[in-house]
């Protein structure tokens, strides 16, 4: 995957517009939700695996 793509993505925002229905959207909603818990575990993990790499002193052979 190019740089370029990666960084479009991981600069992405997602947004809710309110539109009057009787009946929520149930699988929008849900597909959104979705979305916002795997961009969070996403971000953790990757502030995670920062994290361990400044722990870990370097490995000598």
């Amino acid at each position: 995957m190019s740089k370029n793509k990666k960084s479009r993505r991981s600069n992405r925002r997602i947004s809710v517009r309110s539109e009057l229905r009787r009946e929520p959207d149930l699988q929008k909603i849900a597909g959104t939700v979705i979305a916002l818990a795997m961009a969070q575990a996403e971000k953790e993990a990757q502030a995670d695996a920062e994290r361990k790499s400044e722990q870990e002193p370097p490995h000598v052979s």
